[in-house]
């Protein structure tokens, strides 16, 4: 789309598209750590063929077969598996009312008890407003 068809939408309209494909970035990031804890509870990583040898984990797998580094997707995982035990939080990356980077700060904090409350901050604040906070709960430096 170029600037000129982009003029010619409604502002009301463009700011909806806008939301919603922010919603869509969210939800496909929240798919793809799903696909991916599969993946790795599976072994995928061991069974999967394709260009030469099986992978020695998802993360080799992964960094051979798309070129996403190790730790990048060594990240992913944990805050894949961290999901399980935290249904609020993973409910709302998956509706798209969160990003990873609020979702991989409140996974290092939340317990079972705190997800709800944290999750109310969260989608009142900024990406940056929830890292540094949860850096703070974790280290223990909230005053």
């Amino acid at each position: 789309m170029d600037a000129a068809a982009t003029a010619l939408q409604p502002l009301e309209s463009l700011a909806d598209d806008l939301v919603s494909s922010c919603r869509s970035v969210s939800w496909y990031g929240y798919r793809l750590l799903v696909l991916l804890r599969e993946f790795d509870l599976r072994n995928g990583y061991r069974e999967v063929r394709g260009k030469g040898r099986c992978a020695a984990d998802s993360a080799e797998w992964l960094d051979a077969r798309c070129g996403i580094g190790r730790e990048t997707v060594r990240d992913k995982l944990r805050v894949g598996y961290a999901l399980l035990n935290l249904p609020e939080i993973e409910s709302a990356f998956e509706a798209g009312e969160l990003t990873f980077a609020k979702v991989r700060a409140l996974v290092e904090v939340a317990t079972l008890d705190s997800e709800g409350a944290l999750l109310d901050f969260a989608r009142a604040m900024t990406d940056a407003q929830v890292v540094e906070y949860c850096r703070r709960l974790r280290t223990g430096t909230l005053a």
